[in-house]
C-alpha cells in the first residue's frame, strides 16, 4: 500500500500535493534511511525505514526519531533549512495534531479535577446541590428566587430560564421572565443567538418536577453545543447551565409571588388530556437534525399507551 494512502486516506483536505513522492513523505516520518543493494542497478539506493509505527522490532534510533517528531521536539542537530514547502507543511500538520490532542487531554483532566463550568474557564457562579441527575448541575428554588430578584445581575450578562413544560402548563403559571421551549427545535435555536456582552449568558432549565423533560432538554442542548464546537474543545456557547431542582412545583410552593400568573397547572390536568397527547408527540420531533418519522399507526398506538411517568 502506498505511504500516501496509509497516511492520508482519511483526510478530506490533505495538505500534501499529489506530486509529492512517497520517499519525501517517508523521509519526514523516518529521516534516517538504510542502504540496500539493488540487483537492477550498479549503485546502492536509499530506502526509507518502514512507517508502520506498531512494529515492535523497530530500531531505537527510528523510535527516537518518531518520538521527537510527534512530541513536537526535535534533536538540535536536525537541519530543516532545506525542506520543501510541502515537507514543511506536513511537519506542521503533525505538530498541530499533537498540540491539539495534548490540549484536549489537559482540558479533560482540568474538568475532572475541579468543579468548573463545562469549558473549564472558571468556577460555577451559583451554589449547586447534588440533585437527582448526577451529570447535571442543580440549584434550589431558593437560589432561583435570588436569580429572579437580580442578586446575580453583576455576574451574568443574561439569564434565560427555559421552561420545558407544555404550553397549557406554561400559560397556567410560570416563573417571571421564563421562556417556554418544549421542543428540540426551540432549544436548538438558542445556539443561534449571540451575546451583546462579554459577561456569560446562563441557562436554567426546568419542567414540572425537573425529572424528565427539563433534564432531557438540558442534555440535548449540551450535546448540540459540543457538536457545534467539536473543533475547539472544550469551548462552548453555553458553558454555564443549571437545572432547577424539583422544578416549577417546588418553586411555586415556596415563591408564588414570583409566578405569572400566580397559579400552577399540572401536566395531567383533566381539562387538557387532548393537549397532552398533541404536545407530547410534537415534543419528540427534531426537524433540524435526524427527524423522527412517526407513522399513523405508531401515533395511534402511542395515544393508547401514553406513559406519564
Amino acid at each position: 500500500m502506498s505511504i500516501r494512502v496509509q497516511l492520508f486516506s482519511l483526510l478530506q483536505d490533505s495538505p500534501v500535493s499529489k506530486e509529492t513522492t512517497d520517499f519525501e513523505i517517508a523521509s519526514i516520518i523516518t529521516p534516517e534511511s538504510k542502504t540496500i543493494n539493488n540487483e537492477d542497478t550498479e549503485h546502492d539506493v536509499l530506502t526509507p525505514l518502514s512507517v508502520d509505527f506498531t512494529v515492535r522490532n523497530a530500531t531505537s534510533s527510528s523510535r527516537g526519531t518518531r518520538r521527537s517528531l510527534f512530541s513536537g521536539k526535535r534533536p538540535a542537530e536536525d537541519d530543516l533549512s532545506g525542506e520543501s514547502p510541502t515537507t514543511k507543511r506536513l511537519r506542521e500538520l503533525f505538530d498541530e495534531h499533537t498540540i491539539h490532542s495534548q490540549e484536549i487531554i489537559e482540558a479533560v483532566e482540568r474538568l475532572e479535577s475541579r468543579d468548573l463550568i463545562a469549558d473549564g474557564s472558571r468556577a460555577y457562579t451559583l451554589p449547586t446541590i447534588p440533585g437527582k441527575h448526577g451529570d447535571l448541575k442543580s440549584i434550589t428554588a431558593e437560589t432561583m428566587v435570588d436569580v429572579v430578584n437580580g442578586k446575580y445581575t453583576e455576574n451574568f450578562g443574561k439569564v434565560t430560564i427555559v421552561d420545558c413544560r407544555y404550553p397549557y402548563e406554561f400559560e397556567g403559571g410560570h416563573i417571571k421572565g421564563a421562556v417556554n421551549m418544549y421542543t428540540k427545535d426551540q432549544v436548538h435555536s438558542l445556539l443561534q443567538t449571540s451575546s451583546s456582552t462579554d459577561k456569560p449568558h446562563v441557562l436554567i432549565f426546568h419542567c414540572e418536577f425537573s425529572s424528565e423533560r427539563g433534564p432531557k432538554m438540558y442534555r440535548f442542548l449540551r450535546s448540540q453545543d459540543r457538536e457545534m464546537n467539536k473543533q475547539h474543545y472544550p469551548r462552548l456557547n453555553f458553558p454555564e447551565v443549571y437545572l432547577l431542582h424539583n422544578g416549577y412545583k417546588a418553586f411555586y410552593q415556596s415563591s408564588k409571588e414570583l409566578c405569572d400568573p400566580i397559579n400552577y397547572k399540572p401536566m395531567l390536568h383533566e381539562d387538557h388530556s387532548a393537549d397532552l397527547r398533541h404536545f407530547r408527540i410534537k415534543s419528540k420531533s427534531w426537524t433540524a437534525g435526524e427527524k423522527q418519522v412517526t407513522s399513523r399507526r405508531s401515533r395511534s398506538r402511542l395515544s393508547r399507551n401514553l406513559s406519564f411517568q
